[in-house]
């Protein structure tokens, strides 16, 4: 991957009203210039959901007014009741001021097996209301055996390696499945300083130490690092970013495209699958 930025989609759980200190105007303005910025670096595309509050508003209003052809790809709660994720998947595209999006995804990832999610699918499809199917998943038994599903969500770092090793994954590849990789950055964890790091976290600072030491000796970004590692495991691979501000997205932009040498990325690799533990997954915290 020569240039991250046509496989960068900008993730949008921040856009929320409720999300974090700031929901002033400055956050309103920024969230415009967040958006502005995946024009000027020809990302790829837009990651939403039906509960991120308020998020989707905030991209149909920007799309509306900037008249952009970027893709967007939302989600919603799969489950047994087709006329309730009908009913949710046309508040997303109210919300989002389109007919018509590239990509719903499922949340919950057991719904791949309900027969009312795949008839939803094939229905939606057909109506040409997405051009691609996904799943938001966590584990490897739950990867689809075949591209029906057209493309999943991941998370995947350098120490939540796991998914990124699994069989099933190269499998879904190979057969022509599309792969976006979430929390590269264990949700800003990889990036803070040691002593931010929560407490009940405190089993993670002497490897998240390790990590920052062997950046610092061969002077390299950890944003570089964290990036460049989920391309050894898999060369073609979407990456879905969230971030706090559009200062901060340019900051990533710039580092993530730096070069590195393999060598320092095998050595962060192995770092990683050194010192395992439950806590690199979110879910556990």
């Amino acid at each position: 991957m020569k240039n991250f930025n046509q496989n960068i989609i900008l993730g949008t759980a921040q856009f929320s009203d409720n999300y974090g200190l700031n929901v002033s105007k400055k956050k309103d303005k920024d969230r415009k210039k967040l958006l502005n910025k995946i024009i000027k670096y020809n990302c790829y595309g837009i990651d939403t959901a039906l509960n991120y509050e308020n998020s989707q508003k905030h991209i149909g209003k920007w799309l509306l007014e900037n008249k952009s052809n970027i893709r967007i790809f939302t989600k919603i709660q799969g489950n047994n009741n087709i006329r309730k994720m009908k009913n949710s998947f046309e508040i997303c595209l109210k919300e989002l001021q389109r007919d018509k999006i590239e990509g719903l995804l499922f949340h919950n990832q057991e719904s791949i097996n309900f027969k009312e999610t795949k008839a939803l699918s094939k229905y939606l499809i057909k109506e040409e209301k997405i051009n691609k199917i996904g799943l938001s998943l966590y584990d490897e038994h739950v990867i689809p055996k075949d591209i029906r599903i057209n493309f999943i969500q991941i998370p995947g770092s350098i120490f939540n390696q796991k998914i990124l090793r699994s069989k099933k994954l190269q499998y879904y590849l190979k057969i022509g499945g599309e792969v976006h990789i979430r929390s590269i950055f264990i949700q800003g964890l990889l990036l803070i300083k040691n002593e931010n790091i929560p407490e009940k976290l405190h089993l993670l600072k002497e490897p998240l130490k390790e990590f920052h030491k062997l950046c610092c000796h061969y002077k390299c970004n950890p944003i570089t690092v964290a990036a460049k590692s989920i391309e050894e495991f898999i060369p073609k691979f979407k990456l879905v970013l969230g971030v706090d501000n559009s200062t901060q997205f340019d900051h990533i932009i710039k580092n993530i495209n730096q070069n590195i040498d393999t060598e320092i990325l095998k050595k962060a690799i192995s770092l990683g699958e050194k010192y395992k533990n439950k806590l690199w997954d979110p879910r556990y915290w």
